[in-house]
């Protein structure tokens, strides 16, 4: 593997996997246009790009998860009341989070490979296009960690379920729905990509599985600098994503990415539909 492409794969993987566009779908368009799977033939490497996205996250939101770490133990140290703590509150709120995903993560490879066709791809690009622009006819409401309910947190939790599938996006998904129920706009950002860091973790996990049972063929040809790059590249490009999203959701509007969504959701539609004939 050349840097160059080190740096695209990064780049691509922080994009995507924060912006409201699916990394999934783009994963199988990536894979298509290039004709190899990157994902089977340099696991390490992937691992190591979500890795990269996994600091991103955790950088933009120090200060919550800081507080949150916090809170934990003070949570425990009082006996798992929450006494009115708006954080504490919001742990629990993410724990509910993760209990739709342990149905998921172990059959999450099947998922997608099942739904990996590029013209399934496409049609579910179209969907993601449908929600963020659906979006914008969400009650405008002011929910946050303080009044936020274990319901609210529930559905966000199961919604993330349906964004295994390659072509709907994990984060527009979550954060929608967030919107949906009645997040502020901040509050749907935070609440969503926070609760991605343990499924992004879990899913790492999963892989590092794979990567352990056969290291030499994970390893591919990745050098110790394109693995650099490439976690340098991801976490970057991750972090400007998640500003952009941020800037976006403060406008009220997500209308460039469903333009995006739309636009590469109908040619990839039309491609597919052209190579069947």
């Amino acid at each position: 593997m050349s840097l160059w492409f080190a740096i695209l794969q990064g780049v691509v993987q922080g994009l995507t996997e924060f912006l409201p566009v699916s990394s999934s779908g783009h994963l199988v368009l990536v894979q298509t246009l290039f004709g190899a799977s990157t994902e089977s033939n340099y696991m390490l490497f992937n691992v190591l790009l979500h890795f990269g996205t996994l600091l991103s996250v955790i950088v933009a939101f120090w200060k919550d998860i800081k507080e949150l770490f916090v809170e934990f133990f003070g949570w425990i140290r009082d006996g798992f009341k929450i006494n009115g703590h708006p954080h504490r509150r919001f742990i629990v709120m993410l724990l509910l989070t993760i209990v739709p995903m342990f149905a998921v993560l172990p059959i999450k490879s099947k998922l997608e490979g099942a739904f990996s066709s590029p013209l399934l791809v496409g049609l579910l690009l179209l969907v993601t296009a449908a929600i963020l622009f659906l979006s914008e006819k969400a009650p405008k409401k002011h929910k946050t960690e303080e009044n936020a309910t274990w319901l609210d947190a529930l559905i966000v939790g199961i919604s993330q379920c349906f964004a295994v599938l390659p072509g709907l996006s994990r984060s527009g998904t979550t954060i929608c729905t967030g919107l949906f129920r009645g997040f502020s706009r901040d509050f749907a950002v935070r609440f969503a990509f926070i609760m991605s860091l343990p499924v992004i973790l879990g899913a790492n996990i999963l892989e590092l599985v794979d990567v352990v049972k056969d290291p030499a063929a994970a390893m591919g040809d990745v050098t110790v600098a394109c693995c650099i790059v490439g976690i340098l590249a991801a976490m970057l490009s991750g972090l400007a994503a998640i500003r952009m999203v941020r800037f976006v959701s403060k406008r009220g509007n997500f209308r460039p990415f469903v333009v995006y969504c739309t636009l590469i959701g109908t040619i990839t539609i039309v491609a597919s539909l052209i190579k069947m004939v």
